[in-house]
């Protein structure tokens, strides 16, 4: 009986060693990573060729549609269509916004370099797993179920 104690004891002791520490909890107002808003915001504003104005109206802006974008995902993960419906709704939203500072064609542009942006960070994130060995994330980003 004894050696079934120290052996489960051993087992106990061993698990909790192993197991990692809980992450912090998620920020209910952000996305989980502030410095890829930060980075995806620079990014469209170098690739829009921006003024100084139009970077000062645009960036708080592009932080709330950010914020905004995230909630809506985190609230709506158990139903695909609900969360589409709702992104196209925030982005119909913003888009009024970023063309009254940036004009129509540049206004619409933005999330077109959004979508570019995320392109380009799964196309490094491949890329580093490659070169690492691992295995790459699934095709378009999203896990698909069968």
């Amino acid at each position: 009986m004894r050696r079934i104690s120290i052996i489960l004891s051993l087992l106990l002791v061993a698990q909790l060693a192993w197991s990692q520490p809980p992450g912090p909890p998620p920020d209910e107002d952000g996305p989980p990573d502030p410095k890829l808003p930060e980075r995806m915001s620079l990014f469209i504003q170098n690739n829009l060729e921006m003024t100084a104005a139009e970077r000062e109206k645009f960036d708080p802006a592009f932080k709330k549609y950010m914020k905004d974008f995230a909630k809506v995902h985190r609230t709506n993960r158990g139903d695909r269509l609900v969360m589409q419906q709702q992104m196209i709704e925030l982005r119909l939203r913003y888009r009024k916004d970023f063309r009254q500072w940036l004009g129509d064609k540049r206004g619409d542009q933005v999330f077109m370099e959004e979508e570019h942006f995320r392109m380009e960070v799964m196309r490094l994130i491949r890329e580093r797993r490659r070169d690492r060995g691992g295995p790459p994330p699934p095709p378009g980003g999203r896990r698909r179920f069968r």
